[in-house]
């Protein structure tokens, strides 16, 4: 959400630029209300290049495109800003359309306000989550994405924001992995500190299997990640007993479904709160 809002704000001020230096050009325009906007939008244009460069959130490979159109931007509002100030020479600027104070207002604090909605609520999601999750997505040593999901409420909720102003500290902790087969009934089996495979009977972990499985039929295995902790199960559907491809994901708190979710990579890192 808060990486969405911070890409849209490099592109409302692009098509901001483009819209003053078009109403410069426009008779009995408010020259003088404008150039402050434009200084206004020039500040905007600082902020959001330091907060496509500053981690906040992961921008990885996708400042390639976001940096020259903040560069482009700022090239436009530099260039009004010149042609303003030859026209105020030559022109008599009192006779004109003034901006009304509501407009001027709304013009000000578009990308204030496309920003500081999505970053306070994550900000309140992240110190108020149970749990934490970090998934790395790596291709190589071109791509690396991370996706984090937040557990609040027993609900999980996909965040963006990397930095957490009030430094909340948190408690490493593991999961409980289950590999499920699904076979003439239901194969449930974990792994030992040595890797061998042990079949176990969990009435909890087959109830939520099953329940999956009757979501996606045509699923042949699944893989669950279980916070004892909290009681909450990550379970994902694949088209193969032990590989193949990824048929659905599901959330579960307490034995019970919650809602279909999407993480990208596999689990990294777990931070629980009491």
């Amino acid at each position: 959400m808060l990486k969405s809002a911070i890409y849209c704000n490099v592109f409302i001020l692009l098509i901001m630029s483009i819209f003053f230096m078009t109403r410069i050009f426009k008779k009995n325009s408010d020259l003088k209300k404008i150039r402050k906007l434009i200084i206004i939008y020039i500040i905007f244009n600082f902020i959001s290049f330091y907060l496509c460069t500053s981690e906040i959130v992961d921008t990885g490979w996708d400042l390639i495109f976001l940096l020259p159109i903040s560069i482009i931007s700022f090239i436009i509002h530099i260039v009004s800003i010149c042609c303003i100030n030859k026209k105020i020479k030559k022109l008599d600027n009192t006779d004109c359309n003034s901006l009304s104070v509501k407009k001027y207002i709304i013009a000000s604090i578009i990308p204030v306000i496309v920003f500081i909605i999505p970053y306070i609520y994550e900000l309140y999601v992240i110190n108020n989550c149970n749990y934490l999750l970090k998934y790395n997505y790596q291709n190589g040593i071109i791509q690396s994405d991370d996706t984090y999901i937040a557990i609040i409420n027993n609900k999980p909720v996909s965040i963006t924001l990397q930095k957490n102003l009030f430094n909340r500290k948190g408690l490493s902790t593991n999961e409980l992995n289950y590999n499920i087969i699904y076979t003439n009934g239901i194969e449930i089996s974990t792994r030992d500190s040595k890797y061998n495979k042990i079949i176990i009977e969990n009435e909890d972990i087959k109830k939520m299997a099953l329940d999956a499985k009757e979501r996606c039929p045509s699923a042949r295995g699944a893989y669950i990640d279980y916070f004892s902790e909290g009681k909450i199960a990550i379970i994902v559907l694949m088209s193969e007993e032990t590989h193949g491809t990824q048929l659905g994901e599901y959330f579960y708190y307490d034995n019970t479904y919650i809602k279909s979710i999407n993480t990208n990579g596999s689990l990294e890192s777990i931070t629980y709160y009491k």
